[in-house]
């Protein structure tokens, strides 16, 4: 049920945090080892590769889990703005955008109990953002994501993890609580400054 939002520069490493875990990538040290039953999915923008350019909306929906319903499909094709007709659309003609909305409903069809999101909510609308973050909401999984979609982030987010270029700091709280605390260290760290100024100031006319 743990929902961790990773936060931090642009660079910082948090795409390449993510797939570590995903497994897409080798670490330079270190051991990464799944739980006991734990069944993993990943979601990249960057991995458009993973749908079946031959099928259409509707088939590649239905084909990542045995046995479901058309209608279930639909319907769940449905929150993600694919409606009547565009279900039978070719993958080969959809956008990258819509591309990501098929993945995502793929995804969610049937989901793994620990899924790994880079940036979900790009290329949705604020319809589609409201119905994926209704849709993780209902999901009682493990979510592990990176998002600037601060209302995505707010909604979805239990635990939040500040990476510094190699350094985690874990905040266990919301995205409210883990602004609280930054605001907390940054109130802090500039105090510190300030003395540690006045010091300098003290020892020079010493």
């Amino acid at each position: 049920g743990q929902r961790m939002c990773l936060v931090g520069e642009n660079g910082a490493g948090k795409s390449t945090l993510l797939k570590i875990l995903a497994g897409v990538i080798d670490m330079d040290q270190g051991a990464r080892r799944l739980g006991h039953n734990v069944e993993l999915g990943y979601f990249s923008q960057a991995r458009l590769d993973v749908l079946n350019p031959l099928k259409t909306v509707l088939e590649g929906v239905c084909s990542a889990k045995a046995g479901v319903r058309a209608q279930d499909a639909r319907t769940l094709l449905g929150l993600f703005n694919f409606h009547d007709d565009d279900v039978f659309k070719s993958i080969k003609i959809l956008s990258g955008g819509e591309k990501s909305r098929v993945i995502l409903a793929k995804l969610l069809i049937n989901p793994p109990n620990f899924i790994l999101l880079d940036e979900p909510t790009t290329h949705l609308d604020l319809d589609g953002v409201q119905a994926l973050t209704n849709a993780f909401k209902k999901y009682e999984g493990t979510l592990c994501f990176i998002s600037h979609d601060l209302f995505f982030v707010k909604e979805i987010a239990n635990h939040i993890v500040h990476v510094d270029t190699g350094k985690l700091t874990h905040y266990y709280g919301d995205l409210d609580y883990y602004l609280e605390k930054r605001k907390e260290t940054d109130t802090q760290k500039e105090q510190a400054q300030k003395i540690l100024k006045q010091k300098i100031k003290q020892d020079r006319r010493t």
